[in-house]
């Protein structure tokens, strides 16, 4: 498709992009496939995890694995944020789940 610009097939091009605002804007994101969905919320978990709350962040990534758990389960992102918020004490027990699930404990 000319105009298509995802060299590195993320799914993210512009056309993808620009789906994704129109669709949001008419329905407030509900319409968006999973995955949309579940990159944001691991999205949403890392601003948590910025701003310290750590309870904010386990919920968006309990959240996300509810709606797509390949992205959190199997990206990089998400892996990372998971380390982050299982290491707070007590560690809130859905991320601690989602760490077992994705072998960053045992």
């Amino acid at each position: 498709m000319r105009g298509y610009d995802d060299t590195r097939r993320t799914s993210f091009g512009p056309v993808a992009v620009e789906l994704a605002r129109v669709s949001c804007r008419r329905n407030g994101g509900g319409r968006l496939p999973a995955e949309y969905r579940g990159a944001y919320l691991v999205d949403v978990a890392r601003a948590y995890l910025q701003l310290g709350d750590v309870r904010g962040a386990a919920r968006a990534l309990v959240d996300a694995d509810s709606v797509a758990p390949a992205e959190v389960r199997c990206r990089p992102l998400a892996r990372t944020v998971i380390a982050d918020v299982a290491r707070a004490q007590p560690a809130p027990a859905g991320v601690a789940r989602l760490a077992t699930l994705v072998g960053l404990t045992r």
